[in-house]
């Protein structure tokens, strides 16, 4: 199933519902829907946050698959963050927000970040 939304926060209660309408649809429950949720939740908001810079009307384009794994594609055209920098901030430092990664990366088995021509390529599967 292929989405395209904008990159604006309110759009993510779109993404929400159709990404549980293909778990139930695929009838996957072996994962816990809420932590899927919230890891592809996390994703758009850093693509909206640090790829796009809080620019609204942006294009993101989503692709959820299943075969023996749910598998989320994640695809923006904007800023290419270093792929180096992205990872977890220290749990120690008691601070609000920045765990965004954390979470994505305990919920998932696997993250991989690809640089495209433009943009990047976010592949979750769970």
């Amino acid at each position: 199933m292929k989405i395209i939304i904008t990159s604006d926060p309110v759009n993510l209660k779109i993404v929400r519902k159709k990404l549980l309408e293909f778990i139930n649809l695929n009838k996957i429950t072996t994962l816990d829907k809420d932590k899927v949720i919230l890891a592809v939740d996390e994703a758009i908001q850093n693509i909206i946050r640090h790829a796009y810079t809080m620019q609204y009307g942006c294009k993101i384009e989503i692709n959820f698959s299943y075969d023996k794994n749910l598998t989320v594609l994640l695809r923006d055209y904007g800023k290419q963050v270093p792929l180096e920098e992205i990872k977890p901030r220290n749990l120690k430092e008691v601070r609000p927000g920045g765990l965004g990664v954390h979470f994505i990366k305990s919920i998932c088995k696997e993250v991989i970040y690809t640089h495209q021509k433009k943009g990047t390529l976010l592949k979750l599967v769970f």
